[in-house]
């Protein structure tokens, strides 16, 4: 069984423009209400669960699991100084990519397949702490996955393909609402991808992932 704590979607511009999380402590995505309540939340599936022994309370939505950023938070498109922000999530979203950026570039030089095209020639997939595996796909189109996952999990190439091909290209690229702006990022907003990647993050965290 593989316990998927997270996930980030980087575009062409380097910007995060989806973050969602299934398993996590100490969730940036908390308001400063949730914040004030000490570090015993728990992000698991659609609920945030509360360790002072009170009920359980609902994401965000309501339904799904909570996600950044929005157009309102998004940094391509705050209107002003006074729009909504999360200076957490945000810094958060620049050092993970900051550390895959890296590392993929260390190892495209290891491989001598460094290219000025940028992409990921030498072929970084993943690495591990003695906390998380943070697993990496780059799609052909130059957008960036990263999720993590528990320590024991095997490779998750075919997983992150998938969630490329059968749900980003089908509920993003495909929707005629989602219009991308070559010059900005654009946050993911559409409420079918959630579902779909949500209903997909179960299934595999209820049955073991083959290797690749």
């Amino acid at each position: 069984m593989v316990v998927a704590y997270n996930i980030y979607i980087f575009d062409r511009h380097c910007e995060c423009i989806f973050y969602t999380e299934w398993n996590r402590l100490n969730s940036p995505l908390a308001t400063d209400a949730e914040t004030d309540r000490g570090s015993k939340d728990l992000v698991r599936g659609n609920q945030v669960l509360t360790g002072d022994g009170g009920s359980s309370r609902s994401s965000v939505d309501g339904q799904r699991p909570l996600v950044w950023p929005t157009t309102a938070t998004s940094t391509a498109h705050r209107v002003s100084a006074e729009s909504p922000r999360n200076v957490a999530m945000e810094e958060e979203a620049k050092l993970v990519y900051g550390v895959v950026y890296s590392t993929r570039n260390i190892i495209n030089k290891l491989n001598s397949k460094d290219s000025p095209q940028g992409g990921n020639p030498g072929g970084f997939m993943s690495f591990a702490t003695n906390t998380y595996r943070l697993h990496y796909y780059e799609a052909p189109t130059g957008v960036k996955f990263v999720l993590n996952t528990d320590v024991g999990a095997t490779s998750m190439q075919p997983v992150l393909e998938m969630i490329y091909r059968n749900i980003y290209v089908e509920y993003v690229v495909k929707n005629p609402l989602f219009r991308v702006d070559p010059k900005t990022s654009t946050p993911i907003e559409n409420d079918y991808f959630r579902a779909v990647l949500n209903n997909y993050i179960r299934e595999i965290s209820s049955a073991a992932v083959p290797a690749s």
